[in-house]
């Protein structure tokens, strides 16, 4: 006689309250370590994906530059020296720059979802890249008000403005997972990222300097970088912010043979809870 499968849920990693106390493990060598991992495992299923996201923005980029420059090769020789960096120029780019963000902000989510399914032991499609069009609004939205306070601030402190973007990294996935307002989300990520900024400094250190490899090797080796980045960041908000899993437990009873009458026998089916 079997049962008819359960429902269970349960939370992997931390939670809001524990990120907002601080109270939540995070080694920077663990967490690269294990992103590491993920990104060779997952390798041939993140890598398109991370294609599509960066050809997508790369294209609108372009796009928004044409029609506000007529030439986007005149930003590039700007930064060349080979012409005047205009206010003209530099408000094209922080435009175009800002347009593509927001355009392709649900595939950012969906890669933000891909990294944080790994992190949760989870197998995920490339085509997994679209599953943050579920929340595409609320993800929009908490771009804009990311990108606009940092547009804002890079004005006069740039360096301030690098920070608020490492400060930030969890609003998208907070909206997505545990359907947080825009707002809300940025608060927490903010506040969460305070508590643990000495690991969070170091983590992102390296990231930065992946980065540096990856366009060194003329964009070649971000390939690579990107998804261990979207890696990196699905273990920290594991570690900080908790997933929620479901799981669909069946019990099976064999009348035969039961020294415990209730022998689980697990696994039909885990998905990310909400996500």
């Amino acid at each position: 006689m079997s049962e008819q499968p359960k429902e269970k849920t349960f939370i992997l990693g931390g939670s809001i309250e524990k990120a907002m106390t601080g109270q939540v493990e995070l080694s920077p060598v663990s967490v690269l370590q294990e992103a590491w991992k993920n990104t060779i495992t997952h390798f041939f299923t993140f890598s398109p994906a991370i294609l599509l996201l960066t050809f997508s923005y790369m294209a609108i980029f372009f796009i928004a530059l044409q029609v506000q420059l007529g030439d986007p090769a005149i930003l590039f020789k700007a930064f060349l020296g080979e012409t005047e960096l205009t206010t003209t120029i530099s408000y094209a780019a922080f435009v175009a720059g800002l347009s593509a963000q927001v355009i392709v902000s649900p595939l950012t989510a969906g890669a933000s979802l891909m990294g944080m399914s790994h992190a949760a032991g989870l197998k995920c499609r490339s085509n997994y890249i679209f599953k943050g069009m579920a929340s595409a609004g609320m993800v929009a939205l908490v771009t804009i008000l990311s990108e606009v306070l940092q547009g804002l601030v890079n004005i006069y402190l740039p360096m301030v403005a690098l920070y608020l973007s490492m400060a930030f990294g969890f609003a998208i996935l907070l909206v997505c997972e545990k359907k947080v307002p825009p707002l809300k989300a940025l608060l927490y990520s903010f506040r969460a990222t305070n508590k643990k900024l000495t690991s969070m400094l170091l983590i992102h250190v390296v990231i930065m300097l992946a980065l540096v490899f990856g366009i060194a090797l003329y964009g070649v080796g971000l390939i690579v970088i990107m998804p261990f980045i979207f890696n990196i960041k699905g273990i920290l908000y594991r570690n900080m912010f908790g997933i929620t899993l479901k799981v669909m437990v069946k019990s099976d009873e064999d009348s035969g043979n039961n020294d415990d009458h209730n022998t689980p026998n697990q696994d039909v089916k885990n998905n990310i809870f909400n996500a």
